[in-house]
């Protein structure tokens, strides 16, 4: 028996609104995180450089 077949054509408004929640989300979980691992990396190359200089050349760093 042949049966008619819907066309199936592009995104729907559905996939378009749960491809937003999943970024809006994604975006609320991970940026805090990565700001706060960014501020770590940031703090411990300072503390390397600033041991690095003062080996180096005995200087006296801000820190």
């Amino acid at each position: 028996m042949i049966t008619k077949q819907k066309s199936k054509k592009g995104f729907g408004v559905s996939e378009i609104i749960g491809i937003a929640t999943v970024l809006i989300i994604a975006a609320a979980v991970v940026i805090p995180g990565l700001r706060g691992i960014a501020a770590d990396i940031i703090d411990s190359t300072k503390t390397w450089v600033g041991t690095k200089l003062q080996f180096i050349f005995g200087l006296e760093t801000g820190s």
